[in-house]
């Protein structure tokens, strides 16, 4: 996990050079949805971004965490929505939720995954206290 985690790290750094140096001090959760937005499954840092526990989430609308999602269709015409997609590499902020009903900002990176799944990673923007 740790490797991945570090190559996902370098990825992202490559399209955003102001991410903090070290993978670790990114608060980021990997989503596996389904074309309709249902959550398949998720990274286990989902916990620390959004206080929920891998198994509480498959199943449920991404609305749960991403509310801003809610209505939004997340493929058309068998790709991401070009909307949607737009936001994201505008780096657009969305409101996300954690478990415990607070707020924070996050920036979304979302891709296709094959013919019926999309990936979305979640980046918590908020400063680390």
């Amino acid at each position: 996990m740790a490797i991945a985690r570090k190559h996902l790290h370098t990825t992202l750094t490559s399209f955003n050079p102001q991410l903090p140096s070290h993978p670790d001090t990114i608060d980021l959760a990997m989503l596996a949805l389904n074309d309709r937005g249902v959550i398949q499954h998720c990274s286990p840092d989902c916990e620390q971004v959004f206080g929920y526990r891998t198994d509480e989430l498959a199943g449920h609308h991404v609305s749960t965490l991403l509310p801003e999602l809610h209505g939004t269709e997340l493929v058309m015409e068998d790709r991401i929505n070009a909307r949607l997609a737009f936001l994201c590499h505008c780096a657009i902020p969305f409101k996300a939720r954690r478990r415990d009903g607070a707020y924070f900002r996050s920036e979304l990176f979302i891709n296709r995954l094959n013919q019926q799944n999309v990936v979305v990673l979640v980046r918590n923007l908020e400063v680390r206290r």
